[in-house]
């Protein structure tokens, strides 16, 4: 079997894009009903509140969200995510850099240096970031 097909089978979180939509508001509120979903959703995008709904639900079959009833209105369910936006960032900046750059994190660097570094200050920016991390590594 292909690596690729390896990494992709062992995604630990797996989100759809319009599902990621739901966690962005789920990670900015932390916790939250559906109403407010829905609202700040509403805002950027025209979906109807059970196109929502649905998401929420898939989201809590695939353990990422969690819900709770209130304890004053049974109708009435607060959202929030099991897994951190960073923990999702994370696992996605490592998938992608396996899929399409075979892990080698020089590789993918390289192709955005040359493709989106457009002045001296955003080089200079990377260099004292790229001096910082070299120190983290050689700190004990």
């Amino acid at each position: 079997m292909d690596e690729w097909r390896i990494a992709v089978r062992d995604k630990k979180y797996s989100i759809t894009t319009a599902e990621l939509t739901v966690m962005k508001v789920l990670w900015e509120q932390q916790r939250c009903t559906a109403a407010v979903i829905i609202e700040q959703i509403g805002k950027h995008r025209p979906w109807h509140f059970r196109t929502i709904k649905s998401l929420l639900r898939n989201l809590v079959a695939k353990e990422l969200v969690v819900f709770e009833v209130d304890s004053r209105d049974s109708r009435l369910y607060h959202y929030s995510p099991l897994i951190s936006e960073e923990t999702y960032l994370s696992q996605e900046r490592e998938h992608f850099l396996e899929l399409h750059y075979d892990g080698d994190f020089g590789a993918l660097l390289n192709s955005f240096l040359k493709d989106k570094l457009s002045s001296t200050e955003e080089a200079e920016a990377m260099r004292e970031l790229l001096l910082q991390a070299a120190q983290r590594l050689r700190s004990p």
